[in-house]
């Protein structure tokens, strides 16, 4: 049911990020979304997407460049994995999913041990507009 999505990274410098990991590591860069908040670079390697986050503006949670942002999995139906979590005891950091870059809606929870995951749904026939409260 939950495939691997991406893992994100908050940068510090989004560009000095991606030479690292082009030049260093072999990614390519798959997406670039840009908004007066957030800057998003996804980088591929095989299988694995690599979601490099600078912020913008100042931001008002305390991750940092160069941790661990989130986990993130793909779910047909994001509404249905809340619901089914939900029932596990999970508790989400937002009432309802909201519509982010191209379309998807997200969520986020904690695992036991703080870690941030987040449940995202593919892009949907509903607005693409982006919702800037991260």
């Amino acid at each position: 049911m939950y495939e691997l999505a991406h893992l994100g990274i908050v940068v510090k410098d989004c560009e000095l990020s991606i030479d690292f990991y082009c030049e260093v590591l072999g990614c390519t860069i798959k997406e670039r979304m840009i908004n007066d908040k957030l800057k998003i670079v996804n980088l591929q390697h095989g299988a694995l997407t690599i979601e490099l986050l600078e912020y913008l503006a100042p931001s008002t949670t305390s991750r940092t460049a160069g941790i661990y942002d989130h986990l993130a999995f793909a779910v047909p139906d994001v509404q249905l994995a809340i619901d089914g979590l939900r029932k596990k005891g999970v508790e989400f950091e937002s009432d309802v999913p909201r519509l982010a870059f191209n379309g998807k809606k997200i969520i986020f929870f904690t695992g036991p041990d703080g870690e941030r995951i987040e449940l995202v749904e593919e892009k949907t026939s509903e607005s693409q507009e982006f919702n800037t409260s991260l």
